[in-house]
């Protein structure tokens, strides 16, 4: 029997992006997915079968905070991108904000899962300031044909001033 192990790691990685006139607002990010390893144990019928259709993360993977905005009106999106130097073919990246965290302002939309590609995409919106954003990924579309290996998709968090 060929035992068969992938281990997918999701690194973050934290850009800002803000017009030259705007108050400078700062994105933080920790933790990440390193953490899944898929062996034997992740086949749906036993041997000769393929993996579950998808991997979950823990809710609070990633803790996102927001800071520097001019006042709670201070307007901002968060967009989302991944690099994928080594990310197994077929499979799909998804993530959703499981928390408002907390803060002076408010926090709208990421609340269902988006697939994450290599272009920005609209995460979710806020204004003011907000701390502990907790985000959960998932990933789908994995084979066990997939050559075995250590895959990553390092992840691009970045604010964008809408003041």
């Amino acid at each position: 029997m060929i035992k068969r192990c992938i281990l997918i790691v999701l690194l973050c990685i934290v850009s800002l992006q803000s017009p030259l006139y705007a108050i400078e607002i700062d994105i933080y990010a920790t933790g990440g997915w390193t953490n899944l390893v898929i062996n034997s144990s992740h086949l749906r019928g036993g041997a000769g079968s393929n993996l579950a259709d998808s991997f979950e993360s823990t809710v609070d993977a990633t803790i996102i905070s927001i800071a520097g905005t001019e006042c709670p009106c201070g307007a901002w999106d968060v967009l989302i991108r991944k690099s994928a130097s080594s990310w197994a073919s077929g499979a799909t990246l998804y993530v959703k904000r499981t928390g408002n965290g907390s803060g002076a302002g408010s926090i709208r939309g990421g609340t269902l899962y988006i697939a994450v590609g290599e272009s920005d995409v609209l995460f979710f919106s806020g204004n003011g300031d907000r701390t502990n954003i907790s985000i959960q990924y998932k990933i789908s579309g994995l084979s066990i044909s997939a050559p075995q290996g250590t895959y990553s998709a390092p992840i691009t968090f970045t604010v964008v001033d809408q003041s």
